[in-house]
């Protein structure tokens, strides 16, 4: 006669089932709208940060050059 199934089924780890479950749940997730006053806010942040990492890149150079300095 035809061949007894076994009783046990294949599954998946329980990891793929959550990153699956959840990218399921990332897809009916809307965009996040910004309203004037967020865009603001993001807009002098980013600023903030370009000066401080102008600012840094300035203080690496004055640090390279002193040390250039004294090992001559």
């Amino acid at each position: 006669m035809g061949r007894a199934r076994k009783g046990r089924r294949r599954r998946t780890p329980k990891f793929k089932r959550k990153s699956q479950q959840s990218s399921k749940l990332s897809e009916g997730v809307p965009p996040k709208i910004m309203n004037g006053d967020e865009s603001a806010e993001a807009e002098e942040t980013d600023r903030l940060l370009l000066s401080s990492l102008r600012y840094w890149e300035v203080e690496r150079d004055l640090i390279e050059e002193r040390l250039g300095a004294r090992s001559r």
